[in-house]
């Protein structure tokens, strides 16, 4: 008889059993939306050196743009489409009246997600062409409900989950180094997150392989992935950075890392959706959404939060508890599990003809 139980109900029955507070989830998300706008940024990030991946549209452009606005020394715009991220850099130059040295400022490199050699490619670049890197904001991310698979992961997951965090645990010794070489400088490793997080029962936490799990088309949740994909790096970051603590000395965390939500925004997040998916999301979002530039405040105040944000969820530029499951035994046993399974896929990547480096002691897994 059960053989005969279909994949995704059997194994919701074994492990773990997550049930995620919808109703509260919602309150907040509305209270977010409705009631706080975050503050518009001041804060100066002169002599630093600033890169924001998918910053040719959207929460990226517009977060770019502060940063700029504010007084950054380099800006690196990671972007897809080198044309695309120039005339963002054109746009931005242009906006920003009081600086007249952009073209020097800010440069554009090619990053692509959905590639690992990309992904590394970038970050030896950064390795080797710049001196220092005080921010990176992991804010390029993708929306689909359409299954594809590339380099035999699903999309989404290769682009929000692996090959984001992938380049996290690749740039982690340059910021390291960062603060190594300028003690003054507090490094930022963002990563760009959201209240979606709360919405998944995450049903592939239960198989024995997560990644094997959801790569499997017959158990696909086109209307669910993009959840799981924010779900797993908010557990990934909580983890890595519960075992960096445990391998550091006492006082202020080298590199604070946060996890940062933007918000409902008024974006293009959902353009690789179909046509129809893509209508109805356009109309919440004109209804609750907030605009990009409204929305990249959160990126910055992300970048620029103190040690008390290490490890942390961030909304409307103050630190938020995740999912109240999360806290509990289950939630640390299922955290220590996507961590590990996650890990064991970014090593993986060492035997495609990259040579990925993390430059820090993560312990076994």
């Amino acid at each position: 008889m059960a053989a005969r139980i279909p994949r995704k109900i059997a194994i919701m029955s074994q492990e773990f059993n997550i049930q995620p507070n919808i109703g509260t989830a919602l309150r907040t998300f509305l209270h977010s939306q409705y009631f706080r706008t975050p503050p518009y940024p001041t804060h100066s990030f002169a002599n630093q050196t600033v890169i924001v991946t998918g910053s040719n549209i959207g929460l990226g452009f517009e977060a770019a743009r502060h940063f700029y606005r504010l007084n950054c020394a380099k800006l690196i715009l990671a972007v897809r489409t080198v044309s695309k991220g120039e005339t963002a850099k054109e746009d931005i130059v242009r906006s920003v009246k009081h600086r007249t040295d952009g073209f020097e400022a800010i440069e554009v490199w090619p990053l692509d997600l959905s590639s690992t050699q990309s992904t590394v490619s970038f970050a030896e670049r950064v390795k080797s062409d710049l001196s220092r890197v005080d921010i990176v904001v992991e804010n390029a991310g993708i929306n689909s409900t359409t299954w594809q698979v590339v380099e035999g992961f699903e999309h989404v997951i290769q682009v929000n989950v692996i090959n984001t965090l992938l380049l996290a645990l690749c740039l982690l010794p340059k910021l390291n180094e960062t603060k190594s070489k300028y003690p003054e400088s507090t490094p930022h490793l963002e990563i760009v997150s959201s209240e979606m997080h709360r919405y998944t029962k995450f049903p592939q936490v239960n198989s024995p392989d997560i990644y094997q799990q959801l790569n499997d088309k017959s158990a696909y949740d086109g209307t669910d992935r993009y959840n799981v994909s924010k779900l797993i790096e908010v557990l990934f970051v909580r983890e890595l950075v519960d075992r960096l603590r445990a391998t550091s000395t006492s006082g202020p965390p080298p590199v604070v890392l946060t996890l940062v939500n933007p918000g409902l925004c008024r974006s293009n997040l959902d353009h690789h959706m179909n046509v129809v998916a893509q209508w109805l999301l356009y109309g919440f979002r004109l209804a609750v959404g907030r605009s990009t530039e409204v929305g990249s405040r959160t990126l910055v105040y992300g970048a620029c939060a103190g040690p008390e944000s290490h490890g942390e969820f961030m909304s409307d530029g103050q630190n938020q508890r995740v999912e109240p499951w999360i806290y509990t035994e289950t939630g640390k046993e299922v955290q220590r599990k996507v961590f590990e399974q996650t890990m064991r896929v970014l090593d993986g990547r060492r035997s495609k003809g990259v040579k990925p480096e993390w430059g820090v002691d993560l312990g076994s897994y």
